[in-house]
């Protein structure tokens, strides 16, 4: 990676209720709380629904964050889970966001991939 500064997308998969988003640098607890209510906007048609839906998380260029920052993103996958979330695919080569993630998801099913494709079969197994 080039450069820490905070970078994202977020796609929906409406056929398979999938919420695909990829971050990248280091998040400021602001920037951070910006980038959740974007995904929250984004998973709008899951929650309207109250549908289950499974989240996708591609965090390849993403590195350990501030404790406060791990915090709001564990409170989003928590009310993601409370209002449909039943998996979260993690991918990151990363042993140290890994350790993380492993911390801050207690609760929340979640498994670490190195590649998308093997993300999102994991994700549709569930189905």
């Amino acid at each position: 990676m080039s450069t820490l500064a905070p970078v994202h997308s977020i796609s929906v998969d409406l056929d398979h209720a999938e919420l695909h988003f990829a971050v990248g640098g280091f998040w400021t607890p602001e920037a951070m709380g910006q980038f959740l209510t974007d995904l929250a906007k984004a998973a709008s048609p899951f929650l309207k629904s109250r549908e289950p839906f499974t989240a996708l998380g591609d965090l390849r260029e993403f590195v350990p964050q501030n404790r406060e920052t791990a915090a709001a993103i564990r409170d989003s996958l928590l009310m993601g889970q409370k209002n449909g979330l039943t998996r979260f695919a993690v991918v990151s080569a990363s042993p140290l966001v890994k350790l993380q993630y492993q911390r801050i998801t207690d609760g929340v099913e979640v498994e670490f991939f190195d590649a998308p494709k093997d993300a999102e079969q994991w994700l549709r197994a569930s189905a």
